[in-house]
């Protein structure tokens, strides 16, 4: 494979990422390649932008890296909630304790934990493939999602709703 540094945008040739060039015998592949990130618009910013840096590492094949920002992205989370103390495991539980993740939310997490332990700690053993990088950035999701994105979101219904009934009676 050929190697070009650049951005190729817009090109109409390009196949899986990989430019299509006339002069090319092979595909053509850009570097730095660009990762392409992910909005949460309703999560803190500073835990959106890891969240989303998650996603952009996965998208150009850093697989270790994304799995250990999710699961700092868990444990960012977890501070947030005002669970500072102890391991993530013990933040995960606390966070389940208090009612903030579900029993099916927590187990999730875990699984981000375990993985993301893994990496963390230096544990290369395995390489973290594609399919396994992708859940636990589909997990991490979730736990974004029912932390903070499902309250901001039925709290938004809820105001539409009280600004609706207040114009009513007006």
């Amino acid at each position: 494979m050929a190697i070009a540094y650049g951005i190729a945008i817009g090109d109409p040739n390009a196949i899986d990422g990989l430019a299509r060039w006339e002069w090319a015998n092979e595909p053509v592949a850009w570097v730095p390649r660009i990762g392409v990130g992910r909005e949460y618009p309703d999560v803190p910013e500073r835990i959106a932008a890891a969240a989303s840096e998650a996603h952009a590492c996965q998208s150009i094949g850093a697989h270790r890296a994304a799995v250990m920002l999710a699961r700092a992205v868990i444990e960012a989370t977890a501070k947030d909630q005002q669970i500072a103390k102890g391991t993530l495991f013990d933040k995960i539980e606390k966070m389940y304790e208090h009612g903030i993740l579900s029993e099916l939310v927590r187990d999730q997490a875990h699984e981000v934990r375990y993985l993301g332990n893994d990496m963390a700690h230096g544990d290369f053993v395995e390489p973290v493939s594609p399919a396994e990088a992708d859940e636990i950035l589909e997990l991490m999701a979730e736990v974004l999602h029912t932390v903070f994105e499902m309250p901001a979101k039925l709290l938004r219904r809820k105001e539409a709703r009280l600004a609706k009934k207040s114009e009513e009676q007006a």
